[in-house]
């Protein structure tokens, strides 16, 4: 039988089984040119039947009627693996992009991010594939934006209607913000010849001129880098006003450093960080995790780290639960962090503005720690303190993914109970109760007994309304920190391991 399917040439593409309730779903937008299947994803009923759920049932009727490419663009596909990502999309790991830079290539970074996330684990992705002619506006909310009319989303307003989303990620996006023209090495600057009379028919062609290659010249035709500020406002705009419960994954613009002749995180990136950290809206920037840097792997071009991150993220969530960090955990890739940095340089971005550094650790590649720029609580609960600093162990991007998860979980018990409970029903109350116990329990919230751990009350409201107010306490980002001395021919070894 094997036999006969290699004869024909017929290609298994493995379906893993649907998860139907995972604590962290991620969504990933980015380009795929070349060939796009659809009639490949209408293949794929589990998949069509969640895309109606979120409302995108007029689509898919659309899509049986002309299975074009161009009928995929801004539509949540959620996908199980990376067979049915490139079942879909043959073409997007290979084929050329319109835009180009000198350090990241020519290629579209979705598909290796698609790879990178379930390779680390990741269970469900949903995709959503934007036309490279939209440039970095694709990824962005049209101004006609309606959620209540599906036909109007566009980019990462698509997300909105999805709601087990509970990260997002933008590997192409990152792509079109490295500049095009951006060095890797410096170039080799040789001293200009005298200047000399010659006759107008004699060669100057000496063979140690510096030469400008048609690839070069062509790099300054295409556009400039959307300012980071004005891409900061887009995303914010739409995850802070409709999805709280939501966050994203973003790597830092890179610019070229002269004292270190090597590109670096952009400066005036990181100067836009900290002012906005004082800002009256600086708690919104707990919806983003910054990270840096990229990595690069062998005769590869430079890639974003996001895929990495948000599959290990996803799952140590289903095993663990979204409040345990993958900080130190290893991560599976072959390629390494890029730009190399300094232990100094690693602590000087860690602690201000706060951003998560990758780093390769005992020939492995890992993360020193899941860091925010801002404290990942309520503003109203740090905004007035006479001392900020007593807050720096709240900015942890794993306590932003379990105030996400409670969101989301406590959205999911009001739509049950909406039409089915009685407002002097204690069902609610304990349902609530018992799933707060379980977090406790498993770890989420600190304190010696439950009653430590979270308050659940009841206010009144009214004959029709029930409200519940509920108070928590968020367990501290390490558990428990393991010191390991070894001895080893005289010569003594420190490890620590947080557990």
């Amino acid at each position: 039988m094997m036999q006969d399917l290699l004869a024909r040439r017929i290609q298994l593409t493995p379906r893993p089984q649907n998860d139907t309730a995972l604590p962290l779903e991620v969504a990933m937008l980015g380009h795929c040119p070349g060939r796009v299947r659809p009639e490949r994803l209408l293949a794929l009923g589990d998949a069509l039947n969640t895309i109606r759920q979120a409302g995108y049932g007029e689509r898919l009727s659309q899509i049986e009627m002309n299975p074009d490419g161009a009928s995929l663009y801004h539509l949540p596909l959620p996908l199980h693996s990376s067979s049915e990502f490139h079942d879909i999309f043959p073409d997007a790991g290979r084929k050329r992009t319109s835009y180009r830079s000198s350090l990241a290539g020519n290629l579209a970074w979705l598909a290796p991010c698609v790879d990178d996330f379930f390779a680390n684990g990741g269970h469900r992705l949903w995709v959503v594939v934007i036309p490279e002619e939209e440039a970095q506006q694709g990824f962005f909310a049209s101004e006609h934006t309606d959620l209540t009319d599906p036909s109007t989303l566009t980019g990462i307003a698509t997300l909105m209607t999805v709601p087990a989303i509970g990260a997002v990620c933008l590997p192409d996006l990152e792509r079109l913000q490295i500049p095009a023209r951006l060095p890797d090495i410096p170039r080799v600057r040789l001293d200009n010849p005298e200047p000399t009379f010659l006759p107008c028919t004699q060669s100057l062609d000496d063979d140690h001129r510096e030469r400008r290659s048609e690839r070069e010249m062509a790099l300054d035709d295409l556009p400039e880098p959307l300012h980071f500020q004005k891409l900061l406002r887009e995303i914010l705009h739409w995850l802070t006003r409709y999805r709280p419960d939501m966050q994203c994954l973003l790597t830092l613009p890179l610019a070229y450093a002269n004292e270190v002749d090597s590109p670096d995180a952009d400066p005036a990136a990181l100067e836009l960080l900290s002012s906005m950290q004082l800002s009256e809206s600086a708690h919104y920037l707990r919806q983003i995790q910054f990270v840096y840097p990229y990595v690069r792997g062998q005769g590869r071009a430079l890639l974003s780290p996001v895929g990495l991150l948000a599959g290990k993220q996803a799952a140590t969530a289903k095993v663990s639960g979204p409040w345990r960090s993958i900080a130190g955990q290893p991560l599976i890739s072959k390629n390494l962090p890029y730009p190399r940095m300094k232990r100094a340089e690693v602590v000087r971005l860690r602690e201000e503005p706060g951003i998560s550094i990758l780093e390769l650790r005992n020939n492995r590649v890992e993360l020193d720690d899941e860091r925010l720029c801002v404290p990942a609580l309520p503003a109203d609960d740090y905004r007035h303190a006479s001392s900020l600093e007593r807050f720096d162990g709240y900015r942890t991007a794993e306590l932003m993914r379990l105030m996400g998860y409670l969101r989301r979980q406590l959205r999911q018990f009001g739509e049950q109970l909406v039409f089915n409970s009685d407002v002097n029903d204690p069902r609610p109350r304990l349902l609530i109760e018992h799933f707060l116990k379980q977090l406790w329990q498993r770890g989420a919230l600190r304190g010696e007994r439950s009653e430590h751990a979270f308050s659940l009350r009841q206010i009144p409201a009214g004959e029709s309304t029930l409200l519940l107010e509920i108070e928590i306490a968020p367990a501290l980002p390490i558990d428990r920190i393991r010191l390991t001395f070894t001895n080893s021919g005289a010569d003594w070894q420190t490890e620590v391991q947080s557990v």
